[in-house]
């Protein structure tokens, strides 16, 4: 074989390694659109009982996940994150960019009073149930299942307490 037929066979190769790259991550994308879409509709479906205007209300806004390698301008991650009003305080669920083999993770924005903490839920590219993770400086973060309860639990702890 010469080298222009060893520069054809690379070329064919090169453009149907690129092909199926990005049919995988098309596939991956479709997932994580879905299931935060789904995580979501969870979520209001839990706390649709105990909603009440001005002490506990749910919404969505549009949105795009970005990152330092996803710049915003160029981002195809367009979705929503999910806002939940409690007692004058928000809570947001912001989607981050899809993870490496498709894993997904949302930034839980005002729950954490740690000064160095983050709160996130993050479902790996292979499973279906969601998990809490809470990291704290440096050490181990605490991972719990995610369900209707363990929500409001957390969110019980924005709720102002009587100190009588």
């Amino acid at each position: 074989m010469d080298d222009v037929q060893q520069l054809g066979e690379m070329l064919r190769h090169y453009a149907d390694s690129e092909a199926h790259k990005k049919q995988q991550l098309d596939i991956q994308s479709a997932r994580w659109t879905h299931k935060l879409d789904e995580l979501f509709q969870q979520i209001e479906h839990w706390l649709e009982p105990v909603k009440t205007v001005g002490l506990l209300e749910v919404g969505r806004q549009a949105y795009t996940a970005s990152s330092p390698s996803v710049p915003v301008e160029t981002s195809t991650f367009k979705t929503q994150k999910l806002t939940v009003q409690i007692t004058g305080k928000t809570v947001e669920f912001v989607p981050d960019v899809m993870g490496a083999g498709g894993s997904i993770s949302i930034a839980v924005l005002g729950l954490t009073a740690a000064r160095h903490g983050s709160v996130s839920l993050v479902l790996a590219a292979d499973k279906n149930d969601w998990l809490w993770k809470k990291t704290n400086g440096l050490k181990d973060p605490d991972t719990f299942g995610f369900d209707a309860n363990f929500l409001a639990a957390q969110l019980q702890s924005l709720i102002p307490r009587d100190r009588a």
